[in-house]
């Protein structure tokens, strides 16, 4: 079985097919360029069980590089342990993700962010997928997480999966519980004192929302 997206990242992950979902479309989940809010151009690029022919190493060092930042900081993720870039190529990229990079100029091919797409419980509910986004550091403020939300709300139906739901998005982290209201999620949950955390230079235990969205079914 998949774990959920939150589960130990050592576990398995069990290779994406589409038998217990509808609707799994594997062909259109083709790249996308789209610009940011400063005009910068990016394309987004998918990866389906971690292939693609664009190179992935430097880009698992990037962004498990940014994850463990995340991880450090101690106040969105629930890890509190770093990864090695093996680990995380294989929790990152082991079902479905996505890669947002710089489109021509001199900073081309640099990468902004990323978010994967995986199964949010097994077998006969693996319908709900569940996902997790990384905005880089230095591309913060500038849109990146807004385009990222957009893109998982059009490749997850493609993936063939009817619903959403994300377990953990702490109260603390403002500007995704707005990013997700403004998308059309709706609140079916809290956790109370889901995570302890370092917010404002101190730890505390803090409120989880747990956030669900049905998806339109896609066009054949």
């Amino acid at each position: 079985m998949s774990p959920a997206a939150l589960d130990d990242p050592t576990a398995p992950r069990k290779q994406l097919s589409g038998p217990n979902r509808v609707n799994f479309q594997p062909s259109k989940l083709l790249p996308l360029s789209k610009s940011l809010r400063d005009g910068t151009e990016i394309i987004i690029t998918p990866y389906i069980n971690g292939y693609h022919d664009a190179p992935l190493k430097p880009i698992v060092e990037t962004l498990c590089e940014e994850l463990n930042g995340e991880i450090e900081r101690g106040d969105t993720y629930p890890m509190d342990e770093i990864m090695s870039a093996d680990l995380f190529e294989v929790y990152w990229f082991g079902n479905f993700a996505a890669v947002v990079t710089v489109r021509g100029g001199p900073d081309d091919g640099t990468v902004l962010g990323s978010f994967h797409v995986k199964p949010n419980y097994p077998g006969r509910c693996s319908h709900v997928c569940n996902g997790a986004f990384l905005t880089a550091k230095a591309a913060r403020a500038r849109g990146v997480g807004r385009v990222m939300a957009e893109t998982f709300l059009v490749y997850a139906p493609l993936l063939g999966y009817k619903s959403s739901i994300f377990n953990l998005v702490f109260e603390s982290n403002v500007a995704s519980c707005k990013l997700w209201d403004r998308l059309g999620f709706t609140r079916s949950g809290r956790v109370k004192d889901a995570g302890w955390l370092k917010v404002d230079g101190e730890e505390k235990y803090v409120d989880a929302i747990v956030f669900q969205k049905f998806f339109d079914t896609p066009e054949e």
